[in-house]
Formats: structure tokens, C-alpha cells, sequence
């Protein structure tokens, strides 16, 4: 039994006893304890080991009798004190529905049975009075003066036979009765032989203060005497009142609850029929209330669990194998287009008026898993990143090893078979170069010149580069946003993602199409910015580049950025194209998205952040640069031996004095010992 049935059983005043099929008690509520004289060692005893202050012969006869037929059976019963007892005996059954023994009540209805008493002797009157007694009544005759007051009258308003008889209901108690639509109502029952119903009024009573009355009347004949009189009833409700508005305060609160909460709240009961249906399901499923209440809740899932649900709902009622309730899980539900809707399911149990019931948490996964395929995205392509860095800064020393001393041979040899040789060596070592420049600007680990840059203009001076670059086919439009913002990044990585954008586009319109180029500044919120990855919420500059080719799937989509990822065939790329405009955009503090539909086209967002404050770098004074005579000193700084000297033997044909340093504190030293480096 929970503790919130207890509390309600302690505190109800009625006397409860809870027996065992054997009549042993099991519990007893503190009303109890003094009709029986139990304390709590008593539980376990048999009832009739137990002395009884109410004389009630037939309890255990009428309490076997409820265990054989599970027909609930009452009787009036007295105490020794003179009090009376409605005691009832009722089968008892346990929450799994089994019947475990009887529970005996004693509700008091001794002020009942001396109404009785007193309404057995009384006059024709008196039992017209009798009907109503549970509430404060008065009888009033045509003049609405009181002809008789009920003792409930007396003890609620603390009055005497004299303080009201005779006196006008409108006079009595300062006049608080005297109602201008209660006198007219009034004047109606024995005019129009009307009856008065739930006419709210409120009166003061005593210590209790002001209180809610809801009064009934209606016209009855005085006996023999034939007089028309009214009869006015009394019922305070206030108590009434504003337990109905804690409960309505308590259904707002949780109306409110249930409004603002993102995941979705479904109740069934036993046969899988839903009875609720909160405002975020609709808003994940797609289905209004009205279109799924009274239904089968399978209504809202997919096959096969659609047509199997039935038969998992019976198998837990009949076995009580848990396989969702109170575990949850992940799977599907079905929204209202049909589409499958991942969703992360948890239900628990619960008993309403006796019945079982079932609630469904549901909380959409869509974004909880696309967030987590883009944070995978992201780190792989972070690791991708750092060993591509580390590679192509390795890659790169040996290359400038390798064309550094093929230029020193050229310069030392006038073979012209010998210069062929070299030339095409260092042009192929060139390639290498190139292509460990786009490695590092796809591992963000290139050298960049951040300058303050109106994006519209560098847009305009590519034109004619594109247009040369571009099939005849393809259209060029542009739309340049007029209130654009200034955005800081480095002007020719920005025109190289122009091109290489461009290209791609290019390719992916072999039939010929339109390449839209857009410029806007826009604002990424918090919310975006959850959505994604390394993402920092604030104003960027977008530039958008836009074809209407054939478009990508989104497992392409997913991997467009990889380094050495292309579609397109042998010798047509070397799949560094995007993955350089990533690195340069992540670099530059800003992002890129993806948005493409197979046979819609592709558009390639690019956001930039906006420029603070600070004078356009072309503007600020640079330092003049005086060509060298080739007679200085000059410290060289390496780490790689081979590139050290390489470096030094270059310089020195150059016929530059050269003094080498291994690493900074070297050079620093170097620096200080000697005063002659140029």
C-alpha cells in the first residue's frame, strides 16, 4: 500500500480493519485502535482474540460470508458508548488483482441515527424537514420570515431559536443575507411555483470567517394547515470550493508542464487505446490530438512493431516480462506522412480509478544522431588532419631539399642534356610542392595573411577569371548583398575556394547549367551553433556558391571533405579541391555547410567572420624592403640539418656571409655574442 493511501486512511476518521483470509489482522488505521483497544502488536492476532467495544455479534459470520460469495455486506452496529456504526465488510484485493481477505469500515453516523429518532416522532413537518437535514435549513413563510430553523442552522451560525424565529431572513445576522437576487429568486417559488437551485452566496460564519454557500429552496403545504412555505437548504462549500481549484490550479500547472516540455507524452491503457496526447508529440509526430485519442497506439509506429504491438502489450499483462517499461529503448515511430521518426523511448506504469495505464516518454534522436555523426564527421576529419600535417611538413622539407640542390646543380653545369634532366626533376618536385601546400591548408596548419576585405569587390575580380575557366554553357550570376560587412581572412585563399568551387561546379554540370555566386552577412545563433561542431555562435559573412548540376547523396555529401576523396574519375582531380576550402575556413575562425539534393544541384556555404574594428592592413604603413648586396651576414634558422644546409650552401653561392642556428635559444644566444649579423 503506498504511503499516500495510508496518509489518506490515517487521516479519514474512519475506523479501518484489514484481515486476512483468515481473519488475522494485517493493519488497522489509527480510528481503530479505541473501538477495539489495538495496539501494535496486535497485528497478526485473530479477530476474535480481540475485545470490541461495538456490539456487532454477526462480524465474523458476515466476514466469511463476503470470502465465500464477494458480495460486500453492511449493518448498523452500537458501541458501548451509545454511538452508531455503519460497518461494511468488502472482499480486499492486491494491486496484481488478487483476493487476499477483507476490510472492515466503521463510519460514525451517530448524529444520523438521533435525526432518526427525533424524525420518527415528530409531526408530517418535521418530516418534510428531515429530507434535507444534513445541511443548515430554514422554513420561511410568504413574507420570507423564519418559521423554523434546523439544529445544523443553529450550530454553523451559532444562533438561538430566538435570534431568528420570527425575525426576516433579510434582517437577521447584519443583513448579509439580504441579496437583491436572492429576494427576487425567492419571491418566485411560491409566485411561480419555481425551484431554487445552486444560488451561490457568501456569508459570514463566525470564527470561520467568510464562506462559500450554495443555497437550494423550494415550495412545500404546511400539513393541515394548508400554508404554502418555502424551504430553504444550505450547503458550504467552500472547502469544496477550493479543493476544485487546487485541483484545476494543480491541471494548469501541469497543462503548463506538459506545453513546455520538448519530448513527447503519450498515455494507453490496457488495450493500447491512448486517452493523452501532449503538444510536443504533435509537433514530432505530426498527428493533432483529435486524430489519435480513442485510437489503437500502434497507429503511431511503424512495421512490424505496428502489428505486433498487441500481442507484446498481452504478453506483458499476462506475464509481467519487462521489455521496455523501465528500461526504454531506442527504435522508430511513425509520423503522420508515413516516414520512420528515430525516437528514444521510456515508459512507465501507473494505476488510475483502478486500472492500469501506461506512460510514453518519446524524445526525438534526430538531431541527438545527426550531431553525433557530425562530431565522428569532425573528429575523423581532425585526425585526418593532423597526420596529413605532419606528413606533408615532413614531405616538404624533403622537397626543398631535393630543388634546392637540383637549382645549385643547374647553376654549376652547362650540360644542356644535364639542364634537361634537372628542369624536368624540379618541375615534378614543383607538383610536390603544390600538392603539400594543399595538404596543409586542409590541415589548417598553412601560412596565412589575414587582411580586412570587402568581399563583393574580390567576387568581381574573379569574374573574368571564371568566365575564362568555365564552359561556354554555364551561366554566371551574381547577387551581391549592398550592406555587406567587411570579413578578415586571407584574400587569396578566399579566391582560391572561389575557384576551386567553381570548378567543382563546373564538373558538376557537364550539360551545361548556372553558377549562382551570393554574398549575405548573417547571424549563427546558439541554437545553430548546437547543431553543429566547432561552431562559435556570432555574425559571419557568407558567401554562397550555387549550381544547378546533378547533385549529391548524402553519403556524398559525407565524405566531401575528406582529403583524396572525388568523384570524379582517374586523372580528373586529385580530391583536394574542398577539403582546402574546409581547412582554410576552420583556420580562418569561420565554417562551411553543405547543402545538395540528387538532380537539384548543390550550394557550398562559406562563413567567414565578420571584420572588427581595426584599419584595413592595406592602408597601414609598410616597412621598404632595400635589395641586399650579397656582402652581409646573415643568420640562418633550421631545425632540419638537411634543409639548414642547404639553405646555407644556397646563400653562400649568393657569396652571403652565413652563420647557422639549430633552434631559437641557439639563435638568440648567437645573436647576443656577436654584433655583426646584418
Amino acid at each position: 500500500m503506498t504511503d499516500d493511501v495510508n496518509n489518506l486512511l490515517s487521516s479519514s476518521g474512519i475506523a479501518t480493519l484489514f484481515l486476512d483470509t483468515d481473519f488475522n489482522i494485517m493493519r488497522f488505521t489509527p480510528a481503530t485502535r479505541d473501538l477495539f483497544t489495538l495496539v501494535s502488536k496486535d497485528i497478526g492476532r485473530a479477530l476474535g482474540d480481540i475485545t470490541s467495544k461495538v456490539k456487532d455479534p454477526t462480524l465474523l459470520t458476515d466476514a466469511q460470508r463476503v470470502l465465500e460469495t464477494l458480495v460486500p455486506l453492511k449493518c448498523d452496529v452500537e458501541s458501548e458508548d451509545g454511538r452508531w456504526f455503519v460497518r461494511r465488510v468488502l472482499p480486499y484485493y492486491t494491486q496484481d488483482g488478487k483476493m487476499n481477505g477483507v476490510v472492515v469500515t466503521f463510519s460514525e453516523v451517530s448524529h444520523l441515527k438521533t435525526l432518526q429518532r427525533q424524525t420518527s416522532a415528530a409531526c408530517e413537518f418535521s418530516e418534510n424537514i428531515v429530507a434535507t437535514l444534513r445541511e443548515p435549513l430554514l422554513v420561511l413563510d410568504e413574507t420570507f420570515t423564519i418559521i423554523s430553523a434546523s439544529r445544523s442552522f443553529h450550530r454553523v451560525f451559532a444562533t438561538g431559536e430566538g435570534d431568528v424565529i420570527g425575525q426576516s431572513l433579510f434582517a437577521i445576522q447584519n443583513r448579509q443575507w439580504a441579496a437583491p437576487n436572492l429576494r427576487a429568486v425567492l419571491e418566485d417559488v411560491l409566485a411561480k411555483k419555481t425551484a431554487v437551485e445552486s444560488f451561490d452566496l457568501t456569508v459570514e460564519v463566525g470564527d470561520l470567517g467568510p464562506r462559500h454557500m450554495v443555497l437550494n429552496a423550494c415550495q412545500f403545504d404546511d400539513g393541515p394547515d394548508g400554508r404554502e412555505l418555502i424551504l430553504l437548504a444550505m450547503e458550504d462549500v467552500t472547502d469544496q470550493t477550493r479543493s476544485q481549484q487546487v485541483i484545476l490550479d494543480r491541471e494548469a500547472r501541469l497543462s503548463a508542464i506538459l506545453n513546455a516540455v520538448p519530448e513527447a507524452i503519450v498515455t494507453i491503457d490496457e488495450r493500447g487505446i491512448i486517452g493523452n496526447f501532449s503538444p510536443g508529440t504533435e509537433d514530432i509526430l505530426g498527428f493533432r490530438p483529435d486524430e489519435v485519442i480513442g485510437q489503437n497506439v500502434s497507429i503511431l509506429m511503424p512495421e512490424p512493431d505496428r502489428s505486433g504491438h498487441d500481442g507484446y502489450l498481452e504478453h506483458y499483462l499476462k506475464t509481467g516480462e519487462k521489455k521496455i517499461i523501465g528500461r526504454g529503448r531506442e527504435l522508430k515511430a511513425r509520423h503522420k506522412d508515413g516516414t520512420g521518426i528515430p525516437i528514444r523511448l521510456a515508459v512507465s506504469e501507473l494505476e488510475l480509478d483502478g486500472a492500469r495505464h501506461f506512460l510514453g516518454f518519446i524524445h526525438d534522436i534526430t538531431q541527438d544522431r545527426k550531431r553525433q555523426a557530425e562530431l565522428q564527421r569532425a573528429q575523423k576529419m581532425e585526425a585526418v588532419g593532423q597526420l596529413t600535417g605532419g606528413l606533408a611538413h615532413d614531405f616538404n622539407n624533403l622537397l626543398t631539399v631535393v630543388i634546392g640542390n637540383l637549382e645549385l646543380l643547374e647553376m654549376r653545369t652547362d650540360d644542356p642534356k644535364l639542364h634537361k634532366l634537372m628542369h624536368e626533376a624540379l618541375e615534378a618536385s614543383n607538383i610536390g610542392a603544390a600538392l603539400t601546400s594543399q595538404l596543409l591548408s586542409f590541415s589548417k596548419s598553412q601560412s596565412l595573411a589575414p587582411e580586412n576585405i570587402a568581399l563583393n569587390e574580390l567576387v568581381k575580380t574573379m569574374l573574368p577569371i571564371l568566365e575564362r575557366t568555365l564552359d561556354k554553357q554555364i551561366g554566371i550570376e551574381i547577387q551581391l548583398a549592398e550592406d555587406l560587412d567587411a570579413t578578415r581572412a586571407d584574400p587569396g585563399q578566399i579566391e582560391s575556394a572561389i575557384l576551386n568551387l567553381a570548378i567543382n561546379a563546373r564538373d558538376a554540370m557537364p550539360a551545361g547549367g548556372t553558377l549562382t555566386l551570393a554574398t549575405r552577412t548573417v547571424a549563427l545563433d546558439a541554437d545553430f551553433a548546437a547543431t553543429q561542431i566547432d561552431v562559435t555562435p556570432g555574425r559571419y559573412v557568407c558567401l554562397s556558391v550555387t549550381d544547378t548540376g546533378v547533385g549529391m547523396t548524402p553519403e556524398t555529401q559525407s565524405h566531401v571533405f575528406e582529403p583524396f576523396f572525388t568523384t570524379k574519375g582517374p586523372g580528373k582531380g586529385s580530391g583536394l579541391g574542398l577539403s582546402m576550402v574546409y581547412g582554410f575556413a576552420k583556420q580562418s575562425g569561420g565554417h562551411v555547410a553543405i547543402y545538395s539534393e540528387v538532380g537539384q544541384g548543390t550550394t557550398i556555404n562559406l562563413f567567414l567572420p565578420v571584420a572588427a574594428n581595426v584599419p584595413n592592413v592595406d592602408g597601414l604603413a609598410r616597412t621598404e624592403h632595400v635589395a641586399q648586396t650579397g656582402t652581409e651576414t646573415i643568420l640562418v634558422v633550421e631545425d632540419d640539418p638537411k634543409v639548414r644546409r642547404l639553405t646555407v650552401t644556397r646563400l653562400e653561392e649568393l657569396h652571403y656571409k652565413v652563420v647557422a642556428a639549430a633552434d631559437g635559444p641557439q639563435a638568440m644566444k648567437i645573436l647576443k655574442q656577436r654584433k655583426d649579423i646584418d
